[in-house]
C-alpha cells in the first residue's frame, strides 16, 4: 500500500509540473484554468503535490530566467543535486523543454518592426506612418513592419481591427500564424485566439490564404467581401458565413453581444477583459444559453444580470473567482 501511495504521489506531481508549464504560459486558456481547478479540487494530494512543484519550479527560476537557457540548465543542474528532488528530475526536464518550446516563439516575437501592445481589459488605436489605422482590443499584441514594397502586421494574440489607406504598390498583409489576409484598401476584424483565427470584413475586399505546412497541397485561398467571416484554423480555411459586423465589432463601442450564446462562451469572452475568473462546474448550468448586450467595464453588473436572468447565484470563491451556481430556491 505504501509503495502505492507513493506511486500515486509521484503521478500527481508529474500532473502538477504539467499543470505549472501551462498555466505560466501565453497559451493558457480560460478553459484550461477551469479544468485546472477541478483536478485541483479532485483530491487533497493534488494541492500537496501542487505546492511542492510549485517550490521546486521557483527554486530552478524557470520563469525569471526562462529566455536564457544557459541559466536554466545551472540552476536545475544545482537544484536537482539535491536528494528531494530526484524522483522528478526527469518529468521536470521534460516539462522544462517543453515550457522553452511553447514560451519562445511568444516571448521572442520573432521579426523587425514595431511592436503594440494592450493590457487585460486595455483598448487602444494606433495610426501607423502610412496613415493606415489599427485598433487593438484587449490583451492584444502585434508587430508592425512597413516596407518599401509591403505592409505587414503580424498578430501575435488578441484582436484587431484595421482600416487600411490604399496603396496599390505596398500591399498590406497581417499574418496570424496559420494565415495571411491581404488587402489595398478596406477595413477588417481579426480575432486570433491561438492557432485559430476568425476574420470579418466591414469595408471592401481581403483575400486569405493559409500559411505553413499544408501537407503537400496547394495552399487555400478564399475571398471575403462585406459581412462576411471565414474562420481558419490547423485544419484549414472553414466555409465562407454572412454575420452581422455590428455584433462582432460591438468592442470598440464596450460591448459584447450575445444572441443565445451558451453560457461558458459568455464566461469565456468575459474573462478576455477581466482578472476575476469565472467558473462553471454544474453541467446544467453550463448547458444555459444568454442573449443581451452587456457593458465590457461593468462585470459586477453583468453578473448581476445573470443571476436575474438564469436564476443563478455568483458565489466569491476567493478575491479574484467566482463560481456561477443554481440558486437556491
Amino acid at each position: 500500500m505504501k509503495k502505492d501511495s507513493s506511486d500515486s504521489f509521484d503521478r500527481d506531481c508529474d500532473s502538477a509540473l504539467g499543470w505549472i508549464a501551462r498555466l505560466r504560459s501565453d497559451i493558457a486558456s480560460d478553459e484550461d484554468r477551469q479544468a485546472f481547478a477541478l483536478w485541483l479540487a479532485e483530491d487533497p494530494g493534488h494541492r500537496q503535490a501542487m505546492d511542492q512543484m510549485l517550490d521546486l519550479w521557483d527554486d530552478l527560476g524557470v520563469v525569471r530566467h526562462m529566455p536564457n537557457l544557459d541559466t536554466v540548465a545551472q540552476d536545475f543542474t544545482t537544484a536537482a543535486n539535491s536528494p528531494r528532488y530526484w524522483p522528478w528530475a526527469a518529468a521536470l526536464t521534460a516539462t522544462l523543454v517543453l515550457g522553452v518550446l511553447l514560451l519562445w516563439p511568444t516571448q521572442q516575437g520573432g521579426g523587425d518592426g514595431e511592436l503594440f501592445e494592450t493590457a487585460l481589459g486595455e483598448q487602444r488605436s494606433v495610426e501607423l506612418s502610412d496613415q493606415s489605422r489599427v485598433t487593438l482590443n484587449t490583451a492584444t499584441r502585434l508587430r508592425v513592419s512597413l516596407e518599401d514594397d509591403q505592409r505587414l502586421i503580424t498578430l501575435l494574440r488578441g484582436e484587431a481591427f484595421f482600416q487600411v489607406q490604399p496603396d496599390p504598390q505596398r500591399p498590406f498583409h497581417v499574418d496570424t500564424g496559420s494565415t495571411r489576409i491581404t488587402v489595398l484598401g478596406t477595413a477588417f476584424n481579426v480575432y486570433r485566439e491561438r492557432d485559430a483565427t476568425d476574420i470579418t470584413v466591414t469595408e471592401g475586399v481581403v483575400r486569405v490564404t493559409e500559411l505553413g505546412d499544408t501537407g503537400g497541397r496547394a495552399p487555400a485561398t478564399e475571398v471575403l467581401h462585406l459581412n462576411q467571416q471565414l474562420h481558419a484554423d490547423r485544419r484549414g480555411l472553414h466555409a465562407i458565413a454572412t454575420v452581422d459586423t455590428g455584433k462582432h465589432t460591438a468592442w470598440q463601442r464596450g460591448e459584447l453581444v450575445a444572441e443565445q450564446m451558451p453560457l461558458p462562451e459568455l464566461v469565456k469572452q468575459l474573462q478576455r477583459y477581466h482578472p476575476t475568473r469565472i467558473f462553471i462546474v454544474d453541467p446544467d448550468v453550463a448547458a444555459l444559453t444568454v442573449s443581451g448586450v452587456f457593458r465590457l467595464d461593468n462585470l459586477e453588473a453583468i453578473l448581476q444580470a445573470l443571476e436575474v436572468s438564469l436564476d443563478l447565484k455568483a458565489t466569491p470563491l476567493d478575491d479574484d473567482s467566482v463560481q456561477l451556481l443554481k440558486a437556491e430556491g
